[in-house]
């Protein structure tokens, strides 16, 4: 059986930023916003997801791993970092997986409608053979000779959600094999959906379940 594939290149990876840095409340570590989740303290007093670190108030950082998120809410270390009574939802770990990987699809939905993503093993191939393609994206369910034949073509692969959630980006029920093109206008298609689909694998593999 072909193993799971879950290939970024190295220039595809979460980049190292330097600049500031932020301190994660679980863990104490310092690190790169971007590898990080920024939370805030919702007028309501509910703990709140910033992936895009724009909300208004105080930041508060925690390591972008299921199992960081999931200790601070069981550790109640929200309040402590806030210094005041808050509260953290026993889903926010669900939420925050779920925002990240709604991100990555929304890159992938507009590089569909820039004509620089397809979908279907078929597609893939002749993009692939058009030496356009420069990332090609599979659903969980992607295995056995498929992802062979595709890894063995060298390009990056990056796992994102399963068949349902990368088939309503095209338009259909399923799609387990996607393509995005290297040659979009602004050069960032691949690299924002590389990273953001490594930042979503890597935050669901880092769990305590």
């Amino acid at each position: 059986m072909v193993p799971v594939f879950a290939m970024i290149q190295p220039d595809l990876a979460v980049p190292t930023v330097s600049g500031p840095v932020r301190t994660c409340i679980v863990t104490g570590t310092q690190g790169a916003p971007e590898r990080m989740i920024r939370f805030v303290v919702g007028p309501d007093g509910d703990v709140v997801p910033d992936l895009a670190r724009r909300l208004p108030g105080r930041g508060l950082w925690v390591t972008a791993e299921r199992a960081a998120v999931e200790r601070a809410v069981a550790k109640k270390m929200f309040s402590r970092a806030a210094r005041a009574a808050v509260t953290a939802s026993a889903d926010l770990p669900d939420r925050v997986e779920r925002l990240i990987l709604e991100r990555v699809l929304a890159d992938l939905g507009r590089a569909r409608r820039a004509g620089r993503a397809v979908a279907g093993f078929v597609k893939v191939e002749q993009m692939i053979a058009q030496q356009r393609a420069g990332l090609v994206v599979v659903a969980d369910e992607a295995d056995g000779d498929g992802l062979g034949k595709l890894s063995a073509r060298g390009l990056p692969i990056a796992r994102l959600g399963d068949a349902t959630a990368l088939g309503g980006i095209f338009g259909r029920d399923q799609a387990v094999y996607a393509a995005v093109a290297r040659d979009d206008a602004g050069g960032e298609f691949v690299q924002r959906i590389a990273v953001g689909a490594a930042r979503w694998r890597g935050y669901r593999l880092n769990s305590t379940g």
